[in-house]
């Protein structure tokens, strides 16, 4: 082992920026462990960096794009992103890619295409068949270079059972060539910064996301309204198009002064840990931090069954509560269950730390640095 060590030392990871979103939160986590192992260097696309890095992370800009560029520029430009990429990693002697999320991962393609003979490892953190669901032209071309691009990798690392199961059927991706890398957690950080105070002093339930449509908070507020006997508030963490919406759906029912919309906060962790329960609607998912970082801080998890990853974390109803997608008095019935029977919630709040245990990222970063030994012999 130690001889493939000293012939594997220079990782590329490759992914659009580190804004804050789930993918970028999880490689933040990732690349602590990395630098144990390899000079790491870190491919952006974008400039945005909201996650702390290690020092020892080298950093390059394939491009410094705008996050809503023209679409036929941002396809034209692929093949000479492409190029650009091989050209980065030839001249930084590059032994193994690890590509994320879909731009990145077809501009790796289109490298492959063009020559790399590297191994090639890429990660998908969503559902193609449900992210690209809608009869528009983008989401044609973006199935398209899905099924063109991602066969020419090496391995693919979907991040669950759901999502890998998608690739297969729905894009024709060989199942050999895929195996599950769930989310990885720090779960140290999350209970260190867990511990911190809040200024909100009712109980409250608690949920966390982007105010989109596909997070269906309305549903979660319609709910909350339906409640009977509730002393606790309900708390929605997030910026969002839907923020003046949902406001709206607030007033008209009535609702000012329990349901509050306090906006993005970077520290989720401290509400997490103090919330009644955290109560989750959305429509799709690939495989929720959000949902795996709750877990971590002990709250019980009432989540819709959306695809893909809800069912995969959370068991039947053994790690936390499913409900119906869309089913507004499914999520009403166990909302108030949790109001009725403090028994109920404390047997799920134990539950949740043993099973947020499963991805912590000392563990996940384990199996990816095993993989990535026998990677670099395999495949190059």
């Amino acid at each position: 082992m130690g001889e493939i060590y000293t012939k594997m030392q220079k990782l590329s990871v490759f992914i659009y920026s580190m804004a804050g979103g789930g993918a970028e939160r999880v490689v933040s986590n990732l690349l602590r462990e990395l630098v144990q192992k390899y000079e790491v260097h870190l491919v952006l696309m974008n400039e945005r960096i909201f996650y702390e890095l290690p020092s020892e992370v080298k950093v390059h800009f394939l491009e410094r794009s705008a996050p809503f560029e023209n679409g036929l520029w941002k396809l034209i430009k692929l093949p000479f992103l492409g190029l650009k990429y091989k050209a980065l990693c030839d001249r930084l002697g590059i032994d193994v890619h690890f590509v994320w999320m879909n731009r990145p991962c077809y501009a790796a393609g289109f490298a492959r295409i063009f020559g790399d003979r590297r191994p090639l490892i890429i990660n998908e953190c969503s559902t193609p068949s449900v992210l690209y669901a809608a009869p528009t032209m983008k989401s044609k071309i973006s199935k398209f270079l899905l099924r063109w691009l991602y066969p020419k990798a090496d391995f693919i690392y979907p991040n669950s059972m759901g999502n890998l199961v998608d690739l297969r059927d729905n894009f024709g991706i060989n199942p050999a060539k895929m195996r599950v890398l769930y989310n990885a957690i720090d779960l140290d950080e999350i209970a260190e910064r867990a511990s911190e105070p809040i200024k909100f002093e009712r109980p409250f339930f608690l949920s966390v996301g982007r105010l989109d449509a596909g997070k269906n908070h309305e549903l979660l507020i319609r709910a909350y309204a339906k409640l009977e006997n509730c002393d606790k508030d309900l708390l929605i963490l997030g910026e969002g198009l839907l923020k003046e919406r949902l406001q709206g759906v607030i007033d008209e029912l009535n609702l000012n002064g329990r349901v509050h919309l306090p906006g993005f906060d970077a520290n989720p962790y401290k509400y997490m840990s103090k919330c009644h329960a955290f109560v989750f609607a959305s429509l799709f998912e690939g495989f929720s931090n959000a949902l795996i970082e709750a877990l971590a801080c002990g709250a019980l998890v009432i989540s819709s069954d959306h695809k893909s990853g809800a069912r995969e974390l959370l068991g039947e109803d053994e790690w936390g509560v499913l409900v119906p997608v869309g089913d507004e008095e499914a999520m009403r019935k166990a909302m108030q269950k949790s109001l009725d029977d403090p028994n109920w919630v404390k047997i799920y709040q134990k539950n949740a730390i043993i099973r947020a245990q499963f991805f912590g990222v000392k563990k996940i970063a384990a199996e990816l640095i095993s993989d990535l030994e026998e990677f670099y012999v395999k495949f190059k």
